[in-house]
């Protein structure tokens, strides 16, 4: 179960921070669960997964990156690989996550600084 958090704690508490926009990961993360989410004013602002001590913050208004580049290519490049396998009717469930899962910590050691 997530919980709620600001963002100054999520900020305090991870010295690597991946920045996402909405959907703009939705296959490569399909796979990981929320840890927790920030609000703001307007509603919900972004949700937060932990991938082996990194932070990723996604949503409309999500975390500032921190000892990582945001690039919009390289984001889009790993989220559409993982679409391909999501659509692959031949991979059965287990190697669908398995595969994504591994695509992901590829994607985190391309971003990382």
């Amino acid at each position: 179960m997530k919980f709620k958090a600001t963002k100054k704690q999520m900020k305090d508490n991870y010295n690597t921070i991946i920045s996402i926009g909405y959907c703009d990961a939705q296959y490569l993360l399909r796979y990981e669960n929320e840890i927790a989410y920030s609000t703001r004013s307007e509603g919900w602002a972004c949700d937060y997964y932990d991938v082996d001590g990194v932070l990723i913050s996604t949503g409309y208004a999500p975390l500032t990156e921190k000892n990582t580049k945001r690039d919009y290519k390289i984001i889009r490049k790993y989220d559409e690989m993982a679409q391909n396998i999501v659509y692959n009717n031949n991979i059965g469930y287990e190697e669908q996550e398995k595969q994504i899962k591994q695509l992901l910590k590829e994607f985190i050691n391309e971003v990382i600084l």
